[in-house]
């Protein structure tokens, strides 16, 4: 730059204002600002009055600065010395801006003429990178790069991958072509053949480290095509080989559940409803004295029947793989039929409602009915009357609707009014399996409801059930 271009700058005309970066020209010994164009004036935010005669590490924000000197200067002979500074603002903001220098000769005396561009927006972008690069160093998960052509040659990995894939160092893996890592290569190629058509593909498949040895992985995979260079592959492996096999655990044992679901609703509540017949026929062949053990054969074996019902409910309730299907399922109708079954299975209780059961529908499924059932006859086994009293209501808001159902028993003390929905609890004196209230709290709870106990007035135990009304 010669001398007329930098005096033109110093009075603010000519080629020095036009410049689209800052502009700032100072003494390389005393490093005293001569001269500065409007662009570096509004960078900074001083006046220029303010900035002339200034030493130029004066913009020094708190000193910081990255670079090679503590001050911005040029050995004779040097073409461009570039530093970066955090420049202070007059608002007390700061501003990151690159320095490219340069010297020249005026009348004999030496100066430096600096280009100032603001670098603030690529410091941060920088940052954000070193910030996301750590991540992908540290994530347990295999992040890649690789290039998009039949050798599917990696162009990065992290260290996640090369332990993943059992590599001695990073460069082995780098050096192994991608499609040595797939344990069939047809899968490969047709896991590739869908990121061409989808660009984003996710999928479990068997892969193997580079000894060998297999897994199961769950890659995903994007195709990358930039404007200014050649596609590649971006992806991530992860190791699901235990969750795999721990699915694959479960499904045999559903499996096996399954069966014996069909074993006890089937074969045993047969076999039972035979017996249950054939003890009704001895009814008049038995002779008096031999009635109470008649009547005990007779009550295990509807208690059995019982059993048979609740835990194929259950099994059917747990072994579902995915979550339940909910409805709107019509209130009153389910508890009117289920209300019904109770009276016939146990002609000395009452089992009646209080006040109108509102026609509303709840969110629930098919289930619903084992749910009052399973409350009903609860309230019949654990009273300690020989003609038990039973009592349901129900209200509903524009949300939820709640059914209480209430008998005259013994009650149930307060330090086991939450232990009783667990598996196995049975009530004092009970006969029942345990289940039937377990069976209630789960599918309520499935259903996005809640279920507790309250005391009756003046005895006796209430069940509530809140459930989620129906749009």
């Amino acid at each position: 730059m010669n001398e007329s271009t930098v005096t033109a700058g110093a009075d603010g005309g000519g080629l020095l204002e036009r410049i689209p970066d800052g502009v700032v020209v100072y003494d390389p010994d005393t490093g005293m600002i001569r001269a500065v164009n409007a662009r570096f004036v509004a960078l900074t935010g001083f006046d220029r009055e303010r900035l002339v005669g200034r030493h130029v590490a004066d913009l020094l924000a708190d000193g910081a600065r990255t670079g090679s000197a503590s001050g911005l200067t040029v050995d004779p002979g040097d073409d461009t010395t570039t530093v970066e500074w955090l420049l202070e603002r007059r608002d007390g903001g700061s501003v990151w801006a690159e320095l490219s220098a340069s010297r020249f000769e005026r009348d004999g005396e030496a100066r430096i003429v600096a280009t100032v561009r603001d670098v603030t927006d690529r410091k941060r972008r920088r940052a954000e990178l070193g910030r996301f690069e750590e991540l992908v160093e540290h994530v347990p998960t295999g992040i890649f790069r690789s290039k998009d052509d039949p050798e599917g040659t990696f162009l990065e990995a992290n260290p996640t991958m090369v332990d993943l894939f059992g590599a001695d160092s990073k460069a082995e893996l780098l050096s192994t072509p991608m499609g040595d890592i797939y344990a069939d290569p047809d899968d490969r190629q047709r896991f590739l053949d869908a990121v061409a058509d989808t660009n984003v593909v996710t999928e479990k498949l068997e892969l193997q480290t580079l000894d060998g040895e297999s897994f199961w992985g769950l890659v995903t995979v994007c195709r990358c095509d930039p404007a200014d260079g050649d596609p590649y592959l971006d992806g991530a492996i992860k190791d699901v080989t235990e969750a795999r096999e721990y699915r694959e655990v479960l499904e045999e044992q559903n499996e096996r559940l399954e069966l014996l679901n069909r074993i006890v609703r089937h074969d045993i509540r047969n076999d039972m409803q035979l017996v249950q017949g054939m003890t009704d026929l001895l009814d008049n062949v038995v002779a008096e004295g031999n009635q109470p053990q008649l009547e005990t054969i007779r009550s295990r074996t509807d208690h059995v029947i019982e059993l048979t019902d609740v835990m194929g409910d259950l099994m059917e309730t747990l072994v579902s793989e995915t979550d339940p299907t909910l409805e709107p399922v019509h209130l009153s109708y389910v508890l009117n039929q289920e209300m019904r079954e109770v009276r016939s299975s146990y002609p000395a209780a009452t089992i009646r409602t209080s006040g109108n059961v509102p026609l509303v529908e709840v969110v629930a499924n098919d289930m619903l009915g084992s749910v009052f059932r399973n409350l009903l006859n609860n309230a019949v086994q654990h009273s300690d009357r020989d003609e038990p009293s039973v009592t349901v209501s129900a209200s509903a808001t524009d949300d939820a609707v709640t059914v209480r159902v209430a008998d005259d028993g013994p009650g149930i003390p307060d330090d086991r009014k939450e232990r009783v929905f667990g598996k196995g609890e049975k009530g004092i004196e009970s006969e029942g399996t345990g289940l039937g209230l377990y069976l209630v709290y789960t599918l309520v709870d499935q259903y996005g409801g809640e279920v507790w106990i309250e005391d009756n007035d003046p005895c006796g135990t209430v069940f509530v059930l809140q459930f989620e009304r129906a749009s």
